[in-house]
């Protein structure tokens, strides 16, 4: 579309100008930072998003009851990403994240951040486990 007018335009200049105006719009959205649950100072962060919420909690918590450092985040903003995640997923060691799709969030995360995520997904329409949940993580938190 032609800045101003709307208009179908098929001007390169204008092409170029308007791109950049959309991701300027998006890079504006004022995103709230990222809380992590890291009651202990652990190594290891275990990153969700959408229905892995609950799941991925009582995993926490069962790792936690066992004597298991381990750190929690969930992410509701996607695009933007909150400002500070790069920043949290640098403070650890490992970054462990479960999907209930293919690893796209993983992919993202690899490739905006430079960070060697793990990536644990499932995609056949059931939700995870937190028993299932907690094996991976603990695995994780290891360095297996």
């Amino acid at each position: 579309k032609q800045d101003g007018s709307g208009n179908i335009s098929y001007d390169p200049a204008n092409h170029d100008f308007m791109v950049r105006t959309r991701q300027a719009k998006i890079d504006g959205i004022d995103v709230p930072d990222v809380e992590v649950d890291d009651p202990h100072g652990a190594r290891t962060l275990v990153l969700g998003w959408g229905s892995t919420y609950g799941p991925i909690t009582a995993a926490v918590r069962r790792l936690r009851a066992a004597g298991q450092d381990i750190a929690q985040a969930h992410l509701r903003h996607l695009n933007p990403f909150p400002h500070n995640l790069g920043e949290v997923l640098a403070r650890y060691e490992r970054v462990v994240v479960p999907e209930m799709n293919m690893g796209q969030l993983a992919t993202l995360l690899r490739a905006r951040y430079l960070v060697d995520v793990v990536s644990f997904t499932q995609i056949n329409g059931m939700p995870f486990k937190a028993e299932q949940l907690a094996r991976v993580l603990e695995e994780a938190s290891r360095g297996n």
